[in-house]
């Protein structure tokens, strides 16, 4: 937006920012984060100070240009945070956080930059964002950045390859089990020979996203009440949280999950049979193992008895489930161009855009960002 109204703060401007704000109070209420770059300009409209709910970060452009400090006071009595982009400390205004933009200078630049902050303002909140993937997030996490984001993508996390773990081997031969259409009694005695399986396990038949009448004390009880094709999801999350020690892992298994439910949800809105459903739910969760495990995606995949439709779709981008992983990718990266031609071929934007919203709450809840009642799966 700010691209295309190019520092403009007339009454267009004033409406778009106005919508855009007003988006935020939803996203407040779940207790997320939600932050807002404006031209600072705009706030000294009423309509549209009015629109900054408590909570939200306001990162402020042009800051000299905007309201005066008593406005900006009045803004903070109300609980609105006030951000500033980078620039010289020593001539900036007060402020509740900076947010530096990552760039061709990398991480080492933003790190500069947050030296210099903390040594003008030491207990000021530093932000960064456009990082180009995980292994920048967590450094920036681990020198006491507040918040972290960026478009991570596959050809970052291929660069950063590791060896698949032993426990995703592990998980990856419970998963070929069901796979071969094994008796879960097998299924079972596996996972009670792995103690950490076991608890997580038996955690999750217990949780309020099951909504268990009774308390669920074995792992073969547990087994039976999940079934097959929630057995099966379980462990494909599992297999995604073997790289849980990552500081990002929360955040992305989110976004994984919101895929998943995304394409699912899709399938399911064209009509197609309920295994087709789970089998997207299994491509959006699959399509950031790269990302997440930091484990090129053919060896990945290699230890899975996927079908050729998934395969092709996962390593190739191509065959006929293509066009709906690239949907999902376009949405996360803020792809407005390519998630509008991919919602071309899925019904149109109308159509997806409500799924989305639907994916994204349902990933919440199931991922324990949010607190809700049982989760319909």
């Amino acid at each position: 937006m700010l691209e295309r109204l190019q520092g403009r703060v007339d009454a267009r401007a004033a409406a778009r920012f106005s919508a855009l704000l007003a988006a935020t109070h939803p996203t407040l209420q779940a207790g997320r984060q939600a932050l807002v770059a404006l031209p600072a300009a705009l706030l000294d409209r009423a309509a549209v100070a009015r629109l900054a709910a408590p909570g939200v970060m306001l990162l402020l452009l042009d800051a000299g240009s905007g309201p005066d400090e008593a406005a900006l006071g009045r803004l903070r009595a109300r609980g609105v945070r006030i951000g500033l982009p980078d620039g010289p400390p020593g001539l900036a205004p007060a402020a509740d956080f900076v947010a530096l933009q990552g760039g061709p200078g990398g991480v080492d630049t933003l790190m500069l930059s947050a030296q210099r902050w903390r040594e003008a303002r030491p207990r000021l909140p530093i932000m960064a964002s456009g990082l180009s993937h995980l292994g920048e997030v967590e450094q920036l996490l681990r020198v006491g950045f507040s918040l972290v984001g960026g478009r991570l993508d596959r050809a970052a996390a291929a660069a950063l390859a590791q060896p698949l773990q032993p426990a995703a081997h592990r998980l990856a031969a419970l998963l070929n089990h069901l796979a071969l259409d094994r008796d879960t009694a097998a299924v079972a005695e596996a996972v009670r020979a792995d103690a950490t399986l076991s608890y997580r396990l038996l955690r999750y038949a217990n949780s309020a996203a099951i909504g268990a009448l009774r308390a669920v004390e074995t792992v073969d009880d547990a087994v039976q009440l999940l079934g097959r094709n929630e057995l099966r999801r379980w462990l494909a999350l599992m297999l995604l949280n073997t790289g849980q020690s990552r500081q990002a892992s929360p955040a992305l298994q989110e976004s994984a999950l919101a895929r998943g439910r995304l394409l699912e949800l899709l399938a399911r809105q064209r009509g197609e049979p309920e295994a087709a459903a789970r089998a997207r739910f299994t491509l959006g969760l699959f399509s950031m193992l790269e990302v997440m495990l930091q484990v090129p995606l053919a060896e990945a995949l290699a230890p899975l008895r996927l079908g050729e439709v998934l395969e092709q779709a996962l390593l190739h981008r191509s065959g006929p489930w293509a066009d709906e992983l690239k949907l999902a990718e376009a949405c996360d990266l803020g792809d407005e161009a390519g998630f509008l031609a991919a919602a071309e071929q899925l019904g149109g934007a109308e159509q997806v855009l409500p799924l989305v919203e639907e994916a994204w709450g349902w990933a919440a809840v199931a991922s324990g960002t949010v607190t809700a009642g049982p989760v319909k799966v």
